[in-house]
């Protein structure tokens, strides 16, 4: 029986995208299906009613970009429309270091199964297709950029790298000096049709550019799809999808009409559901999406590992903030103004070194010397706990972790708190649970078993 495409394609982030769009160049029948809108140039809502409804909860009649998925000492947003986390990241293109492409801890973990030759052309190609650039800090107004100004200032007085990374912005046409606001020259337009400009400097990367500016993947890869014929789809949120005479049968809900109406269809049975098959079956949907549909389809694939959603940590990010920030004039401490709403999100970045590059002290990334200084107490709680699980090769994929361990008499005795970990309960949502259950139940009904350790 003929499939109605060759490949499903659920999600548009990076990972399905770049998948749409080498199948379509293959010149196979590809159906990309996003559960989210099209945001082209100028649609990201700003005013105070519009952001309060920006988010996903089609249950609540919103259909807007920002998903938060929140656990116990876990939260994540994640992004819900064409283009996926492109829309909301900070733009930054950063290759792996050739230098870390190694066995973390030979003989106790596994080693990295590739190399940086192995990836260097897809870099370049990554590169070329989401125009990469570098913020052109030898040009006014970029030079003027206080926050970058004073990156740069810190890295010289601590002795570290800092420079400029390439970003997915468009600063500058082709052979012409970057200047802000002009109207970029691409052939062909993108999907949308609409003229873009070069990054304005107005520092809302992460809210959604509704300049154009921003090289987010509905302007290269998804565009590209298109144009080899791949059939892209928004508002369709895939639900369940089962295998099917050699193939997959998906089914999606479509939330075109309820997008637009006052009030949205909340019962089952009166949304609009649409079925297709196909050969292949990609799940892109992110961290979070992909591993619900599994566990919320488990039943169809037996075979699936009770590991899925488990054995998995966040992105090892250290979020800071800088404030009362001050500078000697005269002889004088005078307050420095950094302006954070002037020029990208990101502008460069600092490198620190570790025992790999040979100028660093024992152990990987920020690691005894610079935390000692700089990185607070309880974010260096959080980092040596990321790095553990990171440096044996066992993150799988983020969401809760857990079995809380209770402690031995001694810590008790002491008043010590013992170290909580937790099994991942993504689960439980996915099984249609109460959120905010002590104990998660599976989709079998089964109750999870608390380990200790």
């Amino acid at each position: 029986m003929p499939f109605d495409f060759y490949a499903v394609v659920v999600g548009s982030g990076f990972g399905a995208s770049v998948v749409a769009y080498r199948l379509a160049d293959a010149g196979k029948k590809v159906c990309v299906l996003e559960r989210g809108k099209k945001y082209p140039p100028g649609s990201f809502p700003r005013s105070p009613r519009d952001v309060a409804r920006n988010f996903w909860d089609p249950a609540s009649g919103l259909f807007g970009m920002f998903d938060l998925w929140s656990f116990r000492r876990f939260e994540a947003l994640v992004s819900s429309g064409l283009g996926g986390g492109s829309l909301i990241y900070a733009n930054v293109l950063i290759r792996k270091d050739p230098n870390w492409f190694v066995d973390e801890e030979p003989g106790g973990c596994r080693p990295w199964p590739i190399s940086y030759d192995d990836l260097a052309t897809h870099y370049k190609a990554v590169e070329e297709m989401l125009g990469a650039q570098r913020y052109p800090f030898d040009h006014l107004p970029y030079s003027q950029t206080p926050k970058t100004i004073a990156m740069r200032e810190a890295a010289q007085k601590r002795g570290l790298d800092w420079y400029l990374p390439k970003l997915a912005v468009t600063f500058g046409n082709p052979h012409a000096d970057p200047v802000p606001g002009v109207q970029i020259v691409e052939e062909p337009p993108a999907m949308y049709g609409l003229p873009r400009d070069t990054c304005r400097l107005c520092g809302e990367c992460d809210v959604g550019c509704n300049y154009g500016s921003k090289n987010t993947l509905d302007f290269n890869y998804l565009s590209q799809s298109k144009k080899r014929g791949a059939d892209i789809r928004t508002l369709a949120e895939v639900r369940r999808f089962e295998r099917w005479e050699g193939g997959y049968r998906i089914d999606y809900v479509d939330h075109s009409a309820d997008a637009e109406a006052a009030r949205p269809t909340k019962k089952r049975d009166e949304q609009k559901h649409v079925t297709v098959t196909a050969e292949k079956l990609v799940l892109g949907a992110g961290t979070f999406g992909s591993t619900y549909l599994l566990l919320r389809n488990r039943s169809a694939f037996p075979n699936i590992s009770p590991a899925l959603g488990t054995r998995f940590s966040g992105n090892g990010d250290i979020l800071s903030f800088l404030h009362q920030a001050r500078r000697h004039v005269g002889g004088k401490s005078v307050p420095r103004w950094l302006n954070p709403g002037f020029g990208p999100v990101i502008t460069s970045a600092i490198r620190v070194g570790d025992r790999l590059d040979g100028c660093g002290e024992e152990g990987r990334g920020l690691h005894r010397g610079w935390r000692r200084s700089a990185v607070p107490q309880l974010a260096r709680r959080k980092q040596r706990c990321v790095r553990r699980r990171a440096t044996c090769g066992d993150v799988r994929i983020a969401a809760r972790t857990g079995s809380r361990t209770r402690g031995s008499t001694e810590q008790r005795q002491r008043g010590r708190r013992p170290p909580v970990r937790r099994r991942t309960e993504i689960f439980h949502l996915a099984s249609g649970a109460r959120h905010g259950s002590r104990r998660p139940r599976r989709p079998d009904g089964a109750q999870a078993r608390r380990s200790r350790s």
